[in-house]
């Protein structure tokens, strides 16, 4: 089974940044692609901690990464644009986990300028993930979202159009084979099992995120 995998660097799953990775999901569903993700903030780190639960979550996280057709990397910009949550995640994962594989990079909130800041935090561990470039990057600030009286927030249709933008980016740096056969897997999930619903993911982590484990 093959995916786009997402891993989130952001502080809470019911943010902006879990509206937003339902809107990727419908985006990829349109092109018959699965999306999944991980969260940073379930890594089960710290003194208390049993170690046990913590190389299993990085083993599972190692064995999803490397099944996945591309990689999103989500997590907050700000002006000092350090990823801590996501670095966390991202420094226990073996070497050249990401060879050969698209990366995008998609920050939320701060301003535009924040995301090259971002991307020097984040150099050193895609370096050594096996990430030489970003295939494609997007930022979402405050002014990308549209909130009506109590409504949930949803993403501008222009912050729509460039966040599916970004992902046919990617694609077309996917080979004609593997897309294929994306598209092939999804269909036959959809059969077998159902329709992938976004909002599910979101408010029921415990369907198929990884934490689901622990």
């Amino acid at each position: 089974m093959t995916y786009f995998l997402t891993l989130s660097g952001s502080s809470t799953k019911f943010s902006k940044s879990g509206f937003l990775l339902r809107t990727t999901s419908s985006i990829l569903e349109q092109r018959a692609i699965e999306l999944r993700a991980i969260h940073a903030l379930d890594l089960p780190i710290g003194e208390d901690t049993n170690r046990d639960l913590t190389d299993q979550f990085i083993a599972d996280t190692t064995d999803q990464v490397q099944q996945a057709a591309a990689i999103l990397l989500l997590t907050p910009a700000t002006k000092e644009s350090v990823p801590t949550l996501l670095i966390t995640l991202l420094e226990r994962l073996p070497d050249n986990s990401f060879l050969k594989k698209p990366v995008l990079l998609f920050a939320t909130g701060g301003l535009p300028a924040h995301v090259a800041v971002l991307e020097r935090a984040l150099r050193h561990e895609l370096l050594r993930l096996g990430t030489t470039a970003i295939a494609a990057r997007v930022h979402l600030g405050t002014g990308n979202w549209i909130t009506v009286g109590n409504d949930q927030p949803r993403l501008s249709r222009g912050a729509e159009i460039e966040v599916a933008h970004s992902i046919d980016l990617v694609l077309r740096r996917i080979p004609l084979k593997e897309r294929q056969e994306l598209t092939l897997e999804f269909a036959g999930d959809k059969a077998g099992a159902g329709r992938f619903n976004p909002n599910s993911e979101i408010e029921n982590s415990s369907s198929r995120f990884l934490m689901s484990r622990h």
